[in-house]
């Protein structure tokens, strides 16, 4: 961001501020399912609190998903924000406090902007290109912008970002075709079981992770697809939409028993499916084929006992990378064209948040200058007597335009040294603005 030299001036003024912005994460690239179960939130208001709470934290943001644990925050001191924030999710993984220090990354500045572009456009995601990403984002943007912690800054890089995604998807297609953890977990059981024709296959989930999961086995006409949730209601909707057979809660161990595939994909915070409940089951089943899990819930659905039962081979997250690595080598050149894309945007974006940096002067001018215009103007039609409304108006209009053409290069100029680094131009304005007889 812009950094102002202090040995020009002995102490720099309060207006001029030098602004960071810090990633801190934890991403399927470093770390387990089972190591960002531990260190997330069930509740990502919470973290949003803890966060605003650590001094120097000026703007936050929290993004959770099944994938990524990330925090951005705008800050004038990196060194104790970016440690602090590392202690409140590595604290969260209690005994396995060092493994999660390692999986820990971070960047500031340049670096975090640029990540967070390659995590909307979905360079960063499981699924090279996947949509999800894009809602998930946005999720987090309205979770911060409730809670009151987003300012000018990490509005302007959400915002910005967002859009250069879309730009992303629409210039490279890279988002097209099979691209979503549900899709890839259904390419997942392909793989395990050759193909998946006539097969009985359960999803348990209809929420928008379970859609996806539903949606991809309808494209491959896989029938018949049995369809279980909480709400029974919404499971039968997506049944009828996608020609399958919906299934109440209670009645999934009966459609266990001759399940081929078992794909857990709900929000439940405990488990769904447990070495008992899949014992009783299984006792009952003539299937000779191994019941095949698949559970790409966050957190976790499925007890990792299952195991144990011989006729039972458990998947999740961890094991999707077989499936994700094929897809990042499908779409290499389409990955190559989205990186030519952000190399463009990434500068104009930092050039952006550079000028940011100046608002707190742009704004204090602004303000003296329209107190002594409303000052002086008032002089002025008292030292001139009677004037009607009209008069008085032309008057006001006039004063309002001459200030504009005054104040308008005088920003644009302070900008422009804002986003080319020029540290002593700023700090020389906002002296000036403290010695110049407007206030």
């Amino acid at each position: 961001m812009l950094y102002l030299s202090r040995s020009v001036y002995p102490t720099m003024h309060p207006s001029v501020k030098t602004g960071h912005i810090v990633n801190v994460r934890m991403t399927h690239k470093t770390a387990n399912v089972p190591l960002m179960e531990a260190v997330a939130f069930k509740e990502k208001n919470q973290a949003l609190i803890e966060l605003q709470a650590i001094k120097g934290v000026e703007e936050c943001l929290y993004l959770q998903t099944c994938n990524r644990i990330e925090i951005y925050i705008a800050t004038e001191e990196v060194k104790n924000t970016t440690t602090h924030a590392i202690e409140l999710l590595v604290k969260r993984a209690e005994e396995h406090y060092k493994e999660a220090l390692k999986a820990i990354e971070t960047a500031v500045d340049k670096e975090a902007i640029n990540h967070l572009l390659r995590v909307t456009s979905g360079l960063e995601s499981m699924v090279i290109g996947e949509d999800q990403i894009l809602k998930q984002v946005w999720d987090a943007y309205f979770e911060a912008d409730n809670a009151k912690t987003l300012g000018p800054i990490l509005k302007h890089l959400f915002n910005r970002a967002m859009t250069v995604a879309r730009n992303v998807r629409n210039e490279t297609g890279i988002n097209k075709g099979a691209v979503s953890i549900g899709s890839a977990a259904v390419e997942l059981a392909v793989t395990l079981m050759g193909n998946l024709e006539n097969k009985r296959i359960l999803v348990m989930g209809a929420g928008e992770m379970g859609t996806l999961v539903a949606k991809a086995l309808s494209k491959r006409c896989l029938h018949p697809i049995f369809i279980a949730n909480r709400t029974y209601d919404r499971a039968a909707k997506l049944a009828e939409d996608l020609k399958g057979q919906a299934v109440k809660f209670d009645k999934i161990k009966e459609v266990m028993v001759d399940a081929d595939v078992v794909i857990c994909s709900t929000s439940a915070p405990h488990y769904l499916l447990t070495k008992d409940i899949l014992s009783q089951s299984l006792t009952k089943r003539q299937n000779s084929q191994p019941l095949i899990i698949i559970d790409i819930s966050n957190p976790r659905n499925v007890e990792k006992t299952v195991t144990v039962i011989a006729q039972t081979k458990l998947y999740n997250l961890d094991d999707l990378h077989i499936i994700t690595n094929k897809n990042k080598a499908q779409r290499k050149t389409k990955i190559e064209k989205a990186q030519k894309i952000l190399s463009k945007e990434l500068p104009i974006l930092e050039k952006d948040m550079k000028s940011l940096s100046v608002r707190p002067i742009i704004s204090e001018l602004l303000s003296k200058a329209e107190q002594t215009r409303q000052r002086e103007l008032a002089t002025a039609i008292n030292m001139m007597g009677q004037l009607n409304d009209h008069q008085k108006k032309v008057l006001n209009d006039l004063t309002t335009i001459l200030l504009k053409q005054t104040f308008v290069p005088i920003i644009e100029n302070l900008r422009a040294a804002a986003r080319n680094g020029d540290k002593q131009v700023i700090e020389v304005a906002a002296i000036l603005l403290d010695n110049s007889e407007m206030n």
